[in-house]
C-alpha cells in the first residue's frame, strides 16, 4: 500500500460524517454537504488513479465531478419550493 492508496483511504473514511450530516440535517445543508463528498470522492478517485497506476480512474473522476454539479442543480431546482 502506497502513499497514494492510504490518501484515497483517508478521504473516503471523510465521507462517513457527510452521510450522517445529509440524513439528520435540512435540505439546504444537506446540498451542501453532497458537494463536499463528491468533491472527496472525486479526489480520492483521483489518488487512486495515482496509487495503481491506471489513466480511467481519472476519467472515471472527471466524469464524477461533473455530474455531480449537474445533480446539485436538478436537486436545488426540484427542491427550491422547500428551501
Amino acid at each position: 500500500m502506497n502513499e497514494w492508496e492510504i490518501a484515497a483511504l483517508v478521504l473516503t473514511a471523510a465521507i462517513v460524517p457527510c452521510v450522517a450530516i445529509c440524513a439528520l440535517a435540512s435540505a439546504i445543508s444537506a446540498l451542501a454537504v453532497v458537494e463536499v463528498a463528491s468533491t472527496l470522492a472525486t479526489t480520492a478517485l483521483m489518488a487512486l488513479s495515482e496509487g495503481f497506476h491506471r489513466q480511467s480512474f481519472v476519467d472515471l473522476a472527471i466524469i464524477m465531478g461533473v455530474l455531480s454539479v449537474v445533480g446539485a442543480l436538478a436537486f436545488a431546482r426540484l427542491m427550491e419550493q422547500d428551501i
